[in-house]
C-alpha cells in the first residue's frame, strides 16, 4: 500500500531554516519516532543564485521523512519564488504565492496538509514564544479595490470561516503532545510570555490578511481582518493572524491544520518584531518546529483516516 502524502508547507525561508534545524537536531526532535530524512533542497542558499529573467527552478522540497504509513514532504514557499527579486513586494505577495503553490499539490493528491509560519496573536496579553495549532482559517482582502499593484489576488473565499475535514478526535490525538516538549522552546527577546506553551484548539482560527506587502500596513490591515472575523466568530477562537495559512488551505480539501509560532501582539509588529526581527522570528519559528516534530509521528499513527486508529 502506498504511503500517505503529507505536505508540510512553510511560508518564508527564514521560518523554514529554524524549523529544519529542529527536525534535524537530536536535542529537539523525537529522533527514533521521526527518523532521518532524505534531504533534497536543504540547506538552501540565500539569496538564490541569479537566473535568467522569467525562469524559475523546478520546485523542490527541503526534505522527505519516510515513516511507516506516511511520506512527509517539507516545502518552503520562498523557495518557489526565487525567480523573483528578494523584496517584500514580491516575496510577500498573495498573488505571487498563489501562482506557485499549485505546483506542490499537482504532483500527487495530498492526504494531509500542515501550514507552518510565524504570526501575530489577536490579543493584548503577550503570547510571544507560544505556539498556536488549529484547523480553521479566515481570509480578508486588505485591498478589495485592487489598490496594491504588487498583489491583486481575488480568489478567496474572503470573509468566510473555512473548516477542515480533519475530525476532532484526530486533532486531539495529534496535538496530545507531552508538555515537556515545550521545555525545548526558545524565549524570544521582545516581550516574551512568561512560559511559552502549546495553545491547541480544534476550533481555533488562523486569520489571514491578504494582499498586504508593506509592513507599514500591518496594524491597520490586521485590525480590519480581525473586525471582519469577529462578525462570524468569538475572539476566543481567533488565535493567529498572518498572511499565508489560508492560501495553503484553499489548495486542497485534505485534512488541514495550521501551526503558528507567535512573534507579536496584533498591532505591535514595529516594537515587538522590528527592533530584533532575526531573533524574534527565529525563536518563534523554532518553537513551531518543536511542535511540528512532535506531531509528525502522531499523524503517522493516525494513518490519515480522519480519526485515531484503535
Amino acid at each position: 500500500m502506498a504511503k500517505k502524502r503529507i505536505l508540510v508547507i512553510v511560508n518564508k525561508w527564514w521560518e523554514c531554516d529554524p524549523i529544519m534545524h529542529v527536525l534535524l537536531n537530536e536535542g529537539a526532535r523525537p529522533g527514533s519516532a521521526l527518523g532521518w530524512p532524505d534531504l533534497r533542497g536543504h540547506p538552501r542558499r540565500r539569496p538564490a543564485p541569479k537566473e535568467r529573467p522569467g525562469r524559475a527552478r523546478p520546485p523542490v522540497c527541503r526534505a522527505v521523512f519516510s515513516l511507516s504509513k506516511i511520506r512527509v514532504e517539507v516545502w518552503c514557499i520562498s523557495d518557489l519564488l526565487e525567480h523573483l527579486p528578494d523584496e517584500s513586494r514580491y516575496q510577500s505577495s498573495a498573488e505571487r504565492k498563489i501562482e506557485r503553490l499549485p505546483k506542490i499539490f499537482a504532483r500527487r493528491t495530498a492526504d494531509f496538509v500542515v501550514a507552518v509560519g510565524t504570526a501575530a496573536f489577536p490579543g493584548d496579553i503577550s503570547e510571544n514564544g507560544s505556539v498556536v495549532v488549529g484547523t480553521r482559517v479566515f481570509m480578508h482582502d486588505a485591498h478589495p479595490d485592487g489598490a496594491n499593484d504588487d498583489s491583486k489576488w481575488t480568489g478567496g473565499p474572503f470573509d468566510e470561516i473555512l473548516a477542515s475535514s480533519l475530525e476532532r478526535p484526530a486533532f486531539e490525538e495529534i496535538t496530545s503532545i507531552d508538555r515537556c516538549a515545550c521545555d525545548s522552546f526558545l524565549v524570544p527577546p521582545l516581550n516574551p510570555v512568561t512560559k511559552g506553551t502549546l495553545l491547541a484548539g480544534y476550533g481555533y482560527i488562523a486569520l489571514g490578511t491578504a494582499n498586504v506587502t508593506n509592513v507599514k500596513e500591518y496594524a491597520q490591515a490586521d485590525r480590519a481582518t480581525l473586525d471582519a472575523c469577529l462578525v462570524k466568530c468569538d475572539l476566543a477562537d481567533a488565535r493567529s493572524l498572518e498572511t499565508t495559512h489560508g492560501l495553503i488551505r484553499v489548495q486542497s480539501e485534505a485534512p488541514f491544520v495550521f501551526i503558528s509560532g507567535i512573534v507579536n501582539r496584533m498591532g505591535h509588529f514595529n516594537d515587538e518584531v522590528g527592533p530584533r526581527s532575526y531573533a524574534q522570528n527565529t525563536t518563534a519559528a523554532h518553537n513551531a518546529g518543536v511542535v511540528l516534530a512532535q506531531m509528525i509521528p502522531r499523524i503517522n499513527g493516525l494513518g490519515c483516516q480522519g480519526s485515531p486508529e484503535r
